[in-house]
């Protein structure tokens, strides 16, 4: 199934927004896309190009954390492909999250031939909401055509096309001979909400400054840091009075080992425990890195973590909300005082539009009971009456804190 940006480039594509005469003996790049199986749209458009006699085709996969060898951004177009140059890029992703969107783009135009063709492809400021798939990770910039022809301001706009409906714009560009990078520029910036000149100081919110945990995260590509869901920064906040510690860590769900490798590396003195229900799971044990394979919907297999006697606990499983449940009602009471209890990805208790009901099984959401939690502490009396009331009165007057963050909920234990 193709990304809206991506389903946009092949209406274009069917529309004759791309010719043979530039695809015929030239050397063709494709910039970002989705490569998590075979049949994702950037490979996919790699072998089109070679089957319609393209002389190559290379592609530049920008942040993905399938892929440990992945790039973060536009800014590293040059090292991804070195001395080779190009007579066609597609740009598939990767405008709305390169920070400094100038270099990116002069590397763009560094890279293509003069008189060659550089088609981008960008997010408008349509909707910046996650009620769609689209928009779940936190971009940094959005682009109307104006902005996008100013930021390209050595080249020649020569076919334009806008998705109103989806807020998808592209344009397809000529190099032209000066690759300077333009003095300045207006655009969309999301945490702003508003056009912001790129000269000026962007703003970077309380949480913005780039921590260790991220910057150990981008290094191990974990979808945690800030180029997906960009949850770091606000843990390190927490966790970094643990970081010399030695200290024990439960995650719950394990994925590919990125955020283990990453705990591993950020906790140098720590115990990582993951657990994950995939018997694949084991090949990321290491040193200090302890693998459970564990079903965490059963009662009694949930029961038997508290064994660990965790200081931190993060669950990042199935986020299926009787399994966040069990988890939290289970195991917050093993937290030692100063405790944290992250829960990520509450979307899914949320965002309808994206996530079957089959994640909402149960009479109250995740959300719903955090924030019966988060009223019971408020008050400091345990005045829950729900169906969970045992438990959300107890847990509200065992936390020192809660704090909602986008996406997550942090718990600290008195």
């Amino acid at each position: 199934m193709l990304l809206m940006g991506e389903a946009f480039v092949e209406y274009l594509w069917k529309h004759d927004v791309f010719q043979e005469k530039d695809i015929i003996g030239k050397n063709c790049l494709v910039v970002g896309g989705s490569y998590i199986s075979g049949g994702n749209y950037a490979p996919l458009l790699n072998k089109r190009l070679l089957h319609l006699g393209a002389a190559r085709c290379d592609n530049v996969m920008l942040f993905d954390p399938y892929f440990q060898d992945s790039f973060c951004d536009l800014t590293d177009t040059e090292e991804a492909i070195g001395a080779l140059r190009y007579d066609l890029i597609i740009v598939l992703s990767g405008m709305e999250k390169t920070r400094n969107i100038r270099e990116g783009v002069r590397q763009l135009q560094e890279v293509c031939h003069v008189g060659g063709k550089i088609f981008v492809t960008a997010r408008t400021p349509h909707d910046i909401s996650a009620r769609r798939e689209l928009h779940t990770y936190e971009d940094i910039w959005r682009y109307d055509l104006e902005s996008l022809e100013d930021l390209f301001h050595n080249c020649i706009p020569e076919k334009t096309a806008v998705d109103e409906g989806n807020g998808l714009v592209a344009v397809m560009f000529v190099r032209g001979e000066s690759i300077d990078t333009v003095s300045s520029v207006t655009l969309f910036n999301t945490k702003r909400g508003e056009h912001v000149t790129i000269d000026d100081e962007l703003p970077r919110g309380y949480f913005d400054g780039l921590s260790m945990l991220d910057a150990i995260g981008l290094k191990y590509r974990t979808d945690k840091c800030s180029m997906e869901h960009n949850y770091l920064n606000k843990y390190a906040f927490f966790l970094e009075k643990f970081r010399l510690q030695p200290t024990r860590l439960l995650e719950l769900g394990i994925f590919n080992g990125a955020s283990l490798r990453m705990w591993q590396e950020y906790f140098p003195y720590a115990e990582i425990y993951g657990v994950d229900i995939a018997d694949r799971c084991s090949q990321y044990a290491d040193e200090r890195i302890h693998i459970i394979q564990a079903d965490l919907s059963d009662p009694e297999r949930v029961a038997k973590l508290k064994e660990i006697r965790p200081q931190i606990i993060i669950d990042d499983a199935s986020h299926i909300v009787s399994h966040q449940l069990l988890a939290l009602f289970t195991l917050f009471d093993v937290l030692p005082s100063g405790g944290v209890y992250i829960l990520e990805d509450l979307e899914t208790s949320l965002n309808p539009e994206q996530f079957g009901e089959s994640y909402r099984d149960c009479p109250l959401d995740a959300y719903e009971v955090c924030a019966r939690i988060a009223h019971v502490a408020a008050r400091k009396v345990p005045d829950d009456d729900s169906l969970y009331a045992e438990h959300i009165n107890r847990i509200g007057m065992a936390a020192e804190l809660i704090s909602v963050t986008k996406g997550t909920v942090i718990f600290v234990k008195r």
